[in-house]
């Protein structure tokens, strides 16, 4: 999966597979360098979503991957946390979220506690752990 011709290439810094509640349907989530998030269809090698949280995106990861797509969670290099509902979304602005400031420092990575889907951690460049529901 490239760019379209004549557009520029970003380097993408992180990716995560979800939606694969059977056997034919899968997605993956990048997150790029510039901010931008883009849902891949598998199925179809289609673009099937995308948005721009305005800074690099250091983390994405679904709260399940073997359900259909219900929440996406992306970290940034500014503090930030998005948590983005899957199940909702608008014809033209996209899916329903919501966005947390949680540290001065980078987020480098975001994980679901594998029990409760709505239970997740982020580790920051400041050497800290915090613990969202």
């Amino acid at each position: 999966m490239e760019p379209v011709q004549g557009e520029s290439k970003r380097d993408c810094w992180t990716v995560a597979f979800g939606n694969a509640y059977n056997q034919e349907e899968r997605v993956v989530c990048a997150g790029y360098d510039n901010g931008d998030i883009k849902l891949f269809d598998l199925k179809t090698m289609s673009l099937r979503w995308q948005t721009n949280i305005k800074n690099g995106v250091c983390s994405v990861e679904f709260d399940r991957k073997d359900i259909n797509m219900n929440k996406l969670v992306a970290t940034s290099l500014e503090g930030k946390f998005h948590v983005f509902d899957l199940r909702t979304q608008h014809p033209t602005k996209g899916f329903a979220s919501v966005s947390e400031k949680a540290q001065k420092s980078t987020i480098w990575q975001v994980r679901h506690l594998p029990q409760n889907r709505d239970i997740f951690m982020t580790s920051g460049g400041s050497g800290s752990l915090h613990l969202w529901k």
